[in-house]
């Protein structure tokens, strides 16, 4: 049996009428890298340079779980210090990877 009624609003896409600007921002292909090396120690701070919003990813050599426990800066337009956790006292390199994120 064919279907005698079409619901024509499900087939057309209605699109708002005021549609909002794309937000731009600067990007950079910079990468600032560093190795921490750990030596029996489960906490580990550094500083890195001067960035509008940093965007930190850690990776261990070895198999255990390390995060960042602290991103703060140490003055207004300043330097930042990151602070590097791991779940017990480890003792290997970690690396960091440091970037310029979106604002």
């Amino acid at each position: 049996m064919a279907r005698s009624k079409i619901d024509l609003q499900r087939f057309r896409k209605i699109y708002p009428q005021l549609k909002s600007g794309p937000r731009y921002f600067s990007q950079t292909n910079e990468v600032e890298t560093h190795k921490i090396t750990f030596a029996n120690e489960s906490i580990k701070t550094f500083g890195v340079g001067i960035y509008n919003y940093p965007v930190v990813v850690v990776t261990p050599e070895d198999n255990i779980n390390v995060w960042v426990s602290a991103v703060s800066r140490v003055e207004f337009d300043g330097a930042w210090s990151i602070s590097i956790s791991t779940s017990s006292d480890y003792t290997g390199v970690v690396h960091v990877h440091v970037a310029e994120g979106n604002p």
